[in-house]
């Protein structure tokens, strides 16, 4: 009898965790069901050698910062790729990277002129190839900053400020080492600072010479954020995408972008201190762009967990039947003093308009990046710790491969020219996890990352970035 009861109640639990289980693949997933779609087909990844791009400083000169976060583009029967070379600070985004070049799929890498970059944009249907640049924050310190004393229930968030003064912020967050993130709807900021538009670089078809435009982007509730450093200084972080542009189905372009630290929520103007991710959209080719969606980290304490960064840095992509997928990071040392938090996906089956709840699709995830072959396998890359790489197992994105391990998570101090006995994080990683990953041919891609143990000609470990092949076989 208590043999015949412990069994029910096997039976009865296991029912439940099924249903439990179907239940929150329904809730938390707009697709259509999984059932109706064909097996997943067995794919296995495998990686070649490494190629060096450049060798810089040995990492005991500055461990963080220089040789760090490589940006890949395909041209033709060329590889270009820059890399950043100064501090990782919002005041020298623009113009602070050295440009390589590869002719032969990125076995060897020759360094070119940094006017290369104006050439690495999207080519639109018309013909036009369009680029947006990385853009440097700017220095405000000289604007006159409201008094707090002012800050009196007479005191109206709805003015616009003169110029050369900055109002009462609409929020604040402090970050780890003394910076306040002052943020302001950009509405509120004086003209100079107020507007909402990307740089953007044409060379329209037919042409070589490339032309400097103004996006202008329909962004409700946009939200800039200044940082006040220790010693008083100011300065207003700039607002271009982050994100890869990419040529949707419909013919339009494609961008992710992230809010500042902290922003204003556009459904109820109310300050958050979380990233939230957003994707743009432009149907002129470039002229304007508007907003397709927006996501807001919805910390609850659980599947969120209160101490985040929320949604920054993400990438999406079109995949076979219809839908997109988003990936989304989460984690940001400077507010929470942690290196590593989960990474989050969502879907959409409606082109962006509505998008499933976000779920974790692993325990790390900075940078994710994707790109689709034409076999018709999206690859997913993300870091930190360790580099990854996993491989879409069906149309829809919702069954992945395991990661193929392109850098191990596991403590890497010990490579290091000068090994530590106490190593801090980025000793243990030995690199920045800022990994791209772009097609090379039908079944290929090249992922490139950093490492900053790799030696060079005569063993000396010098931060180093890489790429290196990685192929689908089915």
């Amino acid at each position: 009898m208590n043999k015949m009861r412990i069994t029910m109640r096997f039976i009865v639990r296991s029912l439940l965790i099924v249903i439990a289980c179907t239940t929150n693949v329904v809730a938390e997933d707009n697709a259509k069901p999984l059932t109706t779609e064909k097996p997943a087909a067995p794919i296995k990844l495998t990686m070649g050698e490494p190629h060096v791009i450049v060798r810089g400083i040995r990492p005991e000169e500055q461990l963080w910062g220089p040789y760090q976060f490589p940006r890949p583009f395909k041209l033709g029967d060329r590889l270009v790729v820059s890399v950043h070379v100064k501090n990782d600070d919002i005041s020298n985004y623009g113009s602070t990277a050295l440009w390589f070049e590869s002719r032969d799929k990125g076995q060897s890498w020759n360094k070119v002129d940094a006017s290369i970059a104006q050439e690495c944009g999207l080519l639109l249907p018309n013909g036009d190839r369009v680029y947006l640049p990385p853009e440097s924050g700017i220095d405000v310190s000289d604007f006159k900053t409201t008094p707090w004393n002012k800050y009196t229930p007479a005191y109206d968030f709805s003015k616009q400020a003169k110029e050369g003064v900055l109002p009462i912020p609409d929020g604040m967050t402090f970050w780890m080492g003394g910076t306040t993130i002052n943020a302001f709807n950009a509405d509120r900021l004086p003209p100079s600072l107020s507007k909402k538009e990307w740089s953007l670089f044409r060379i329209p078809a037919g042409e070589t010479k490339p032309v400097l435009e103004h996006a202008q982007v329909d962004w409700p509730y946009l939200t800039r954020v200044v940082h006040v450093s220790r010693n008083g200084k100011k300065v207003l972080k700039s607002i271009f995408p982050r994100g890869n542009p990419k040529l949707g189905p419909d013919g339009a372009i494609w961008v992710s972008v992230f809010s500042g630290e902290g922003h204003l929520n556009p459904e109820n103007g109310q300050y958050s201190p979380y990233y939230s991710a957003e994707i743009f959209r432009s149907e002129d080719n470039g002229k304007t762009f508007q907003r397709r969606a927006h996501l807001e980290y919805e910390a609850d304490g659980h599947e969120f967990p209160y101490k985040s960064g929320g949604f920054s840095d993400s990438d999406f992509e079109f995949m076979p039947d219809g839908s997109i997928v988003w990936f989304l990071r989460s984690t940001w040392y400077s507010s929470t003093g942690k290196e590593w938090d989960p990474m989050y996906m969502t879907r959409s089956t409606d082109g962006g308009r509505t998008w499933s709840k976000p779920i974790k699709f692993d325990n790390v995830g900075i940078l994710p990046r994707l790109c689709q072959l034409d076999c018709g396998v999206t690859l997913l890359c993300y870091a930190r710790p360790g580099t990854f790489v996993r491989a879409s197992l069906n149309d829809s994105g919702t069954k992945w491969t395991d990661p193929l391990v392109v850098m191990t998570p596991n403590d890497r101090s010990a490579l290091a020219n000068k090994p530590v006995a106490d190593p801090t994080f980025h000793d243990w990683d030995g690199s920045c996890n800022n990994p791209e990953i772009i097609p090379l041919d039908k079944n290929t891609a090249l992922i490139f990352y950093s490492d900053f143990y790799y030696p060079d000609e005569t063993g000396v470990k010098r931060k180093t970035i890489l790429c290196r092949k990685i192929t689908v076989e089915r």
